[in-house]
């Protein structure tokens, strides 16, 4: 039996494109290549039974393997795609383009199908996440308490600029690909020149409350990310430093306006 890794957020014919007219769907693909053969790992036992402290260095791969795959699986991933090739048409864009690049990007315009086709070609494989494996910094961070998720599996995170750090475009903050891994367990990952380096640490509360408060402020600011995944644990301040009114709160449910 094949399986689906569960938790994701449902978008509907998210993995659907276009070939000839007709319809595609790479979902069966995307189970069987990668979704079965990662969930069948002993990297996701210890990750499914909340056994996040014994991730070592041996988990390394499946890791990396499943990170890559979910940074694609999002739309975030096709929005951006379709923001870079809009961009590479406006002469006041800031961001430097190869002429390489333009004419991706000129054909992603030209054929509205072309990104969904690209997106879920890269969901069905993980061969364009491979050069960068060797090298990217790999950091097991545990909580001492709840995470907030999302319905977008990995979020694109600041991190403080560094040599080493690998940016597909020049100017571009440097970023780290953060997916919750269990309630109390995330994982950190910055593409770079790093020699492998993979570490599992504790973190405190401060660090911990940084990241809850970075996945409401993803949530306020862009309409694909959905839906947040969180206790009640500091949800009320969180969410009235971010633009959200709180109208009620009981033990059944907190209700937010969002600010006009």
């Amino acid at each position: 039996m094949e399986r689906s890794i569960e938790s994701l957020g449902f978008e509907r014919d998210f993995y659907v494109h276009m070939r000839g007219g007709i319809p595609v769907s790479v979902e069966t693909d995307i189970n069987r290549r990668i979704e079965t053969p990662l969930s069948r790992s002993d990297t996701w036992a210890k990750i499914a039974s909340g056994k996040g402290e014994e991730l070592d260095r041996s988990d390394r791969a499946i890791l990396y393997a499943l990170i890559r795959h979910l940074e694609a699986r999002t739309p975030h991933y096709e929005a951006t795609l379709n923001e870079l090739a809009a961009m590479a048409a406006d002469p006041g864009s800031k961001m430097p383009f190869s002429d390489d690049e333009r004419a991706i990007y000129s054909a992603v315009r030209a054929d509205p199908n072309l990104a969904k086709a690209t997106l879920n070609a890269m969901a069905t494989s993980t061969a364009w996440t491979e050069r960068s494996f060797e090298g990217a910094a790999l950091t097991i961070l545990r909580s001492p308490i709840a995470l907030r998720a999302s319905t977008v599996p990995v979020l694109a995170l600041r991190v403080p600029p560094h040599p080493a750090i690998y940016l597909p475009q020049p100017g571009m903050v440097p970023y780290q690909l953060v997916p919750p891994l269990n309630p109390t367990t995330i994982a950190c990952l910055v593409l770079g020149d790093f020699d492998g380096a993979f570490s599992n640490l504790p973190m405190d509360i401060a660090a911990a409350a940084w990241f809850n408060l970075n996945y409401v402020g993803q949530f306020s600011h862009f309409n694909h990310v959905r839906h947040l995944i969180t206790s009640a644990h500091g949800l009320v301040e969180d969410m009235t430093w971010e633009p959200y009114d709180l109208l009620e709160n009981s033990e059944r449910r907190m209700v937010f306006k969002r600010r006009a």
